[in-house]
């Protein structure tokens, strides 16, 4: 019999805790694909890191001579035209290698459900590969405060969430929503009653 697998993708604003409901459905049995981690991966790219020396020059390099993600994201984040057109050139650089490495990793995998955990997964369109997306909420206040805890100031995370679909739009495609506003045991009860109707289309698929 063909395996069947469900495609979800997990979205939302920045610091609403996607990566932490992603790693909640991986103890459930979920394959979580972790865009993140496979940017840091094509950034380590020889072919990869040449474009962008070539682009902003070695000032990018930290002391390991690796691509410093801290620089890059000082220039791809600055709100103006310049700060536009580099986003557009590291995107247009790495995504497609991003999106192989999820092709590829929806292929190998074993599991019945995958679960994509991709920041821009809107933004690139990588919601075509899915065929359910999770919307994670959270308020604004929370978020910011999450992300001040990583070490980010007010006026990076403003920054970072004025380049991504709005809150609003983003809800407007989620096949379902989780609560994610701090009440952790509300937040699981809503997790699995998330992951029993992925599996309950998993059982249709069959």
């Amino acid at each position: 019999m063909t395996k069947q697998t469900i495609i979800c993708g997990i979205s939302g604003g920045i610091g609403s805790g996607k990566s932490y409901i992603a790693e909640q459905f991986h103890l459930l049995g979920a394959a979580v694909f972790d865009a993140d981690r496979a940017g840091h991966r094509v950034l380590k790219r020889s072919d990869v890191k040449a474009r962008l020396i070539d682009q902003w020059g070695r000032e990018i390099l930290d002391g390991d001579a690796e691509i410093d993600r801290s620089k890059v994201a000082a220039l791809i984040f600055t709100q103006n035209i310049q700060g536009q057109k580099d986003r557009d050139f590291l995107q247009s650089l790495s995504h497609p290698f991003i999106k192989r490495e999820l092709e590829l990793f929806i292929a190998r995998t074993e599991s019945e459900i995958v679960i994509v955990d991709a920041a821009l997964l809107l933004e690139t369109g990588w919601q075509s590969v899915c065929s359910q997306i999770i919307f994670v909420d959270a308020v604004e206040d929370l978020r910011l405060q999450r992300c001040q805890q990583r070490g980010w100031s007010e006026d990076q995370f403003r920054a970072r969430e004025a380049t991504q679909w709005s809150i609003q739009r983003k809800r407007s495609q989620a096949s379902f929503v989780i609560d994610n506003n701090g009440d952790s045991q509300r937040t699981v009860k809503e997790i699995e009653k998330v992951w029993q109707a992925l599996s309950l289309l998993v059982g249709e698929r069959v």
